[in-house]
């Protein structure tokens, strides 16, 4: 279910080969001195937070170090299967955990997961099934403990140009709102590698779609041309492998400007189709 994968000598990707529901995403761990830093968690559910321990420790063992070493999670924004497994990483290890401040509210209530992450369509099919708690199956499912009720773990709250340092990588964290409200991707300038999270296309869930809430199609495209002016070498996203050199990544910003636009298109030309309902054009949406 995890693949490691040695991307530097100081830095490790467990690459999850999971698909489907619910998914989870790569995790990331830099080595920091006789410690090391975790980059987003994955789902806090079995068998991916076990998986994710197991690999993290064989990772670790390979620097002198186990899971207890783990002293800082770093997130690049709190949908579940980025952040499901906080609290108990969280609390096994003693780390402390940097977030976007604008992630908190999600990551605290399921039901903001379920108003703000789930696509309409599937929201109306769950209202549809009445006895069918979705904030109770996103919380069993994805993220059992939500970060509200862990009083006993250190939460920081990261702002747009916040830094940390973690080895030799001082990262900085940009805000790119877009594919959610709170997104950011942490950037170290002077060596080129970046974490991006859900930002760029590639496989898995790591996909040019938003939410209503995190700045639409224009604060999407407004975000990738921030990143893509920025000097990554290396970037290491929320699923699927690395990338690497600056012709590759300016690609994938390419890509995805275009895989939004192109949705953009594609919608207006089937509104202007005008369907003669309003639930279709509503389904259409």
């Amino acid at each position: 279910m995890i693949e490691t994968v040695t991307v530097e000598p100081d830095l490790v990707q467990l690459r999850t080969t999971r698909r489907g529901w619910p998914s989870s995403c790569n995790v990331y761990l830099v080595r920091d001195g006789d410690g090391a830093v975790m980059v987003d968690t994955g789902l806090g559910v079995e068998p991916d937070l076990g998986a994710l321990c197991d690999a993290a420790a064989g990772a670790l063992s390979s620097w002198g170090q186990s899971l207890g070493d783990v002293h800082t999670i770093l997130l690049t924004h709190t949908h579940t299967d980025h952040a499901g497994g906080t609290v108990p990483l969280a609390r096994r290890t003693g780390a402390t955990v940097r977030l976007p401040v604008r992630g908190w509210a999600q990551a605290a209530d399921p039901h903001w997961q379920v108003h703000h992450i789930l696509p309409p369509e599937v929201q109306r099919e769950l209202d549809a099934a009445r006895d069918f708690d979705v904030a109770a199956h996103m919380r069993a499912d994805t993220m059992p403990q939500l970060f509200a009720e862990a009083g006993d773990v250190d939460f920081r709250l990261v702002e747009d140009g916040d830094e940390f340092q973690a080895g030799r990588h001082r990262l900085r964290a940009y805000h790119l709102p877009g594919h959610d409200v709170a997104h950011i991707a942490w950037v170290d300038l002077d060596t080129g590698v970046a974490f991006t999270g859900d930002m760029l296309v590639a496989r898995g869930t790591s996909l040019p779609w938003y939410p209503p809430n995190a700045g639409g199609v224009g604060g999407y495209l407004d975000s990738l041309a921030r990143l893509g002016e920025l000097p990554v070498q290396l970037a290491c996203p929320g699923h699927n492998a690395v990338n690497r050199s600056r012709e590759t990544i300016a690609d994938l910003v390419r890509a995805t400007t275009d895989a939004v636009l192109d949705r953009d298109r594609r919608l207006l030309a089937a509104l202007l189709a005008a369907p003669s309902a309003f639930a279709a054009l509503d389904d259409l949406i």
